[in-house]
């Protein structure tokens, strides 16, 4: 049995979750004129993202915009909303994921689910596809109730250290996980801290720097492309 790390936005799910969180808060017509300030505040932010400037930045600010609009919102009601997300990003999934991830669920592999996305989404996500554990991105709680804030944010270096935490606790727990047996998923250059803590690295959909990184150091490469991943 071997840990699996996967992993969302561009390895699972190929869009971005933050539009699929807007899409949905779209339907709230009392929401419409703060998404347009959001849109209109976040124009450079997003910019300065897609040169590869200032990313974790630009990731903070986005989300931090996102859940603010959540403020006020009971647990019930944010986990219904994020019920509607999922269901609209079911049809942007990768074919090639979720073909790896039903191997690894055949091999009685454990995996989860490390993403920036917040975590009630990837709770919801994890369990639609029979993953185990998840981690993401921290929504503030206050008497059960969001207070538009964020506690924490789960991306880059920051998920090595979450799943450092992780494998401690597992271990506390009686459960112990070789890390050099274990596999990660990604498809970003920012995860390549991820990637290189693992024993299983596999470059999934790469952009450019992480494809050069995983061709240098000889990693699984896997696209949606690669028609023998679909069999």
């Amino acid at each position: 049995m071997s840990l699996v790390i996967f992993d969302f936005d561009g390895t699972i799910h190929l869009e971005e979750t933050p539009r699929i969180f807007l899409r949905v808060l779209k339907q709230d017509k009392g929401l419409r004129k703060k998404i347009r300030s959001f849109y209109v505040s976040m124009s450079w932010v997003y910019l300065l993202y897609r040169l590869g400037l200032c990313r974790q930045l630009a990731i903070k600010r986005v989300l931090s915009g996102i859940v603010k609009m959540l403020g006020g919102m009971s647990e019930p009601q944010i986990e219904g909303f994020f019920k509607q997300c999922l269901e609209l990003a079911r049809g942007s999934f990768s074919p090639v994921s979720l073909c790896r991830v039903k191997l690894h669920l055949e091999s009685e592999d454990q995996i989860l689910l490390l993403s920036g996305a917040f975590s009630q989404f990837v709770a919801l996500v994890a369990r639609d596809l029979g993953m185990k554990f998840w981690l993401g991105t921290e929504i503030e709680l206050l008497a059960g109730v969001s207070t538009g804030r964020i506690t924490s944010i789960m991306n880059g270096p920051s998920k090595v250290q979450a799943l450092t935490t992780f494998l401690k606790e597992q271990e506390e727990a009686g459960v112990f996980f070789d890390i050099g047996d274990a596999y990660a998923y990604a498809d970003s250059i920012q995860d390549l801290p991820l990637l290189s803590f693992v024993g299983h690295p596999v470059a999934v959909n790469p952009d450019q720097e992480l494809l050069k990184e995983a061709k240098i150091r000889g990693w699984e490469i896997i696209t949606d492309r690669s028609c023998d991943e679909l069999i």
